[in-house]
């Protein structure tokens, strides 16, 4: 979720009838999706928006609906697009979406994760172009901002259009709609395709959580590394390591992202 989700989605509450987007016209509805099902809860007022965007979804790609058109909310400038692809169901996507060579293009990613956990890269933000062609980076990037996500499969709630806007100060002069063909044309040189990481025996119980249930899936294997590459952040409790995990037990494990660099 955006942290600009809820104060775009009130702004526009707030602004029904009053301003017009592109791709979608002058606002007459916004609403929330329904869990679980189809459709959406309309929203008329701020307090609404609290209550009906009140928790993340992973399921769902577009984040509102405006005029009955869902809408996935991005956040101008630098921005996560996609968060936490894992190997485990890499290939399985990369099938489904029938990109040329998906063995190949696994392989490199492979080497990729373990050149930058030995030092071997300068930066951890990798340019696309390494790995695919354009035509399948866009099939996968369509896939995962408009159409589903590899755990879950196709969205109950996909996304027509790609809404950006600021954190702060929501006018409509600073709102952009955008088809996916139109966000990708203006932003496929900024991509790339980031290298992440979490440790098993970090303080941070969340990460720590997260890294566990990364490392006890099959095809997240090759991305499990013994030992320790990098350092965690300081948790609030002053420490960055777990007393319970032994040092010789800590590992790092790796997952992709999908960033926007401006």
């Amino acid at each position: 979720m955006p942290g600009n989700e809820k104060a775009i989605a009130k702004y526009l509450v707030l602004n029904k009838g009053k301003i017009s987007l592109p791709h979608l016209g002058v606002i007459k509805s916004v609403g929330a999706p329904n869990p679980s099902i189809t459709g959406y809860k309309e929203m008329n007022s701020a307090s609404s928006v609290d209550v009906c965007l009140a928790s993340e979804d992973s399921r769902k790609k577009a984040d509102i609906y405006i005029n009955g058109h869902g809408v996935s909310i991005k956040q101008s400038g630098p921005s996560e697009l996609f968060n936490r692809l894992q190997r485990d169901n890499i290939l399985d996507v990369f099938t489904q979406l029938n990109i040329n060579n998906p063995e190949y293009i696994l392989q490199l990613l492979d080497r990729e994760v373990l050149s930058f956990h030995n030092g071997n890269l300068e930066t951890r933000n990798r340019p696309w172009e390494d790995f695919f062609s354009e035509q399948d980076f866009k099939s996968l990037l369509c896939f995962l901002l408009t159409i589903g996500s590899p755990n879950v499969g196709d969205s109950m709630h996909p996304a027509e259009f790609i809404l950006e806007a600021p954190v702060g100060d929501i006018s409509a002069g600073n709102i952009g709609v955008f088809t996916f063909e139109e966000y990708f044309e203006k932003y496929k040189s900024d991509l790339k395709i980031a290298i992440r990481r979490v440790w098993y025996g970090q303080a941070s119980n969340s990460e720590h959580s997260r890294a566990r249930g990364l490392m006890n899936k099959d095809g997240n294997v090759p991305w499990v590394i013994d030992g320790v590459s990098g350092t965690p952040k300081i948790h609030r409790s002053g420490q960055r390591w777990r007393k319970d995990i032994l040092p010789g037990e800590r590992k790092t494990i790796y997952f992709l992202m999908i960033e926007k660099e401006r």
